[in-house]
C-alpha cells in the first residue's frame, strides 16, 4: 500500500454556538490541511498518482472555505466549524472528487493552528 500526502492552507472565521468560553466569539485561523491518500498499484511510470493531481483536488475542497465565515455556508448551518466537523466535511469532499482514482482519500488532517490538530479517517 502507497499513501501520498499533499498540504494546502486557507484563512477563515468562525464562532462556536453553545460554546462557553473566547471561542464563542467570532474569530480565525490560519489553517493547514494534510490530505493523505492511498492506492495499491502503480502505473507504468511508477507513480500512484500524480502529485499535481492531488493538489489540484485539495485545492478545490479547501478553496470555498478560505476567507470566509465558515457560519455562513450551508455545509455548517446545523453544526459548528469545529477542526473535527472540518476534518470530516473535508474528508467525504474529497471522498467524492477522488472516486475513481487510483488513490482513495485516507485521512485528513485539519491544524487550527501549529500546535492544535484533529485527523478523521474512516473505518
Amino acid at each position: 500500500m502507497f499513501e501520498l500526502t499533499v498540504e494546502r492552507q486557507f484563512a477563515a472565521a468562525h464562532y462556536l454556538r453553545g460554546y462557553a468560553g473566547p471561542c464563542a466569539r467570532l474569530h480565525g485561523h490560519n489553517y493547514r490541511v494534510r490530505v493523505s491518500f492511498q492506492g495499491e498499484a502503480l502505473d507504468e511510470g511508477g507513480f500512484l498518482l500524480d502529485f499535481a493531481v492531488l493538489k489540484r483536488l485539495c485545492e478545490e475542497a479547501v478553496a470555498p472555505l478560505d476567507h470566509q465565515c465558515l457560519n455562513d455556508l450551508g455545509a455548517f448551518a446545523e453544526r459548528n466549524p469545529t477542526a473535527e466537523v472540518l476534518a470530516e466535511y473535508l474528508y467525504r469532499e474529497l471522498a467524492q472528487s477522488s472516486a475513481g482514482l487510483p488513490a482513495q482519500v485516507a485521512a485528513v488532517t485539519v491544524y487550527e493552528s501549529d500546535t492544535a490538530a484533529v485527523t478523521y479517517r474512516e473505518g
